[in-house]
């Protein structure tokens, strides 16, 4: 099974008020290594959610919304269609952004727009030299994929393949939607197997949005 990721960082705004915005809850779990449905809070400064590639949770128009007062990074990638794409947010308008699509007969597929980071020039170099080779010695492989994930973390660190520690960060805590926590509890005059058989049945199909 591929890799199939979004995130979002966020420089400026607290955890609470990030989770507010997006309608996001604690569920009260931890873990070591960063996941859809988990967040992180980097010394740097940065606070992270993690999602899924293509999440309604990291729309254009709510992250326009959410990035007013502070900066916003958001990057998807997606290596079973080899699609990635890194998104900047200053004060409400998006201020860069770099986007790879490997379905596309091009396997040097690039586009850009915006004041692209510092680091731009030097991982596109790096990137277009690795490509060189590959291409040269004839193997299948899309090394552009990776420059979009690449562009983000050198603005926030952040990547979802290291763990919370490798951030100095004690642990990655868990969320769900809030409307997930919505759900009425069943009669408590019902029978038992009643009570549990509607509480089930009455249980929110959730996507890590």
């Amino acid at each position: 099974m591929g890799t199939s990721i979004g995130w979002l960082a966020v420089k400026g705004k607290g955890g609470d008020e990030v989770r507010t915005a997006l309608d996001l809850v604690p569920n009260g779990q931890t873990a070591s290594q960063p996941r859809r449905g988990f967040s992180i809070a980097l010394p740097n400064g940065w606070f992270v959610v993690v999602t899924r590639f293509a999440a309604p949770l990291i729309a254009e128009d709510d992250m326009r919304r959410l990035s007013r007062g502070c900066v916003l990074i958001t990057c998807e990638y997606d290596d079973d269609v080899m699609v990635s794409s890194a998104t900047c947010y200053v004060n409400g308008i998006r201020n860069w952004r770099a986007e790879h699509d490997g379905q596309q007969d091009d396997t040097r597929d690039l586009s850009t727009s915006g004041s692209l980071p510092a680091a731009f020039d030097a991982i596109h170099a790096r990137i277009e030299s690795l490509q060189d080779a590959a291409d040269a010695e004839g193997d299948d492989v899309d090394h552009y994929y990776s420059l979009p994930i690449e562009l983000a973390q050198s603005v926030t660190t952040f990547h979802a393949d290291l763990p919370a520690s490798a951030y100095g960060a004690t642990a990655c805590e868990g969320w769900v939607m809030a409307e997930a926590t919505a759900t009425a509890p069943a009669d408590p005059d019902l029978p038992r197997k009643v009570r549990k058989a509607v509480e089930k049945a009455s249980r929110p199909w959730w996507k890590f949005w």
